[in-house]
């Protein structure tokens, strides 16, 4: 079951494993460049870095609430 599914239809599964603390540090600094962002939500989420980048504003706000969601609980059992 995916964590979210974009407008377009995109099913996105997080993986906070791909994720160092150091990068999860990065990532919640407000002055980390946008490329940065962009990667590092990309190796999470299997999107390319271009295309979290173009993403539309609302399916863009939904993915960071799921991306913090998922964080504050990485390894519960959806089961």
């Amino acid at each position: 079951m995916p964590d979210l599914v974009l407008k377009d239809g995109r099913e996105i599964e997080i993986d906070m494993y791909e994720l160092s603390i150091g990068e999860w540090r990065a990532l919640l600094r407000p002055d980390q460049p946008d490329e940065d962002e962009y990667a590092t939500i990309a190796k999470i989420t299997g999107l390319t870095a271009k295309d979290v980048e173009e993403i539309k504003q609302p399916d863009y706000s939904l993915l960071i609430k799921a991306v913090i969601q998922k964080a504050a609980n990485p390894v519960s059992d959806p089961n």
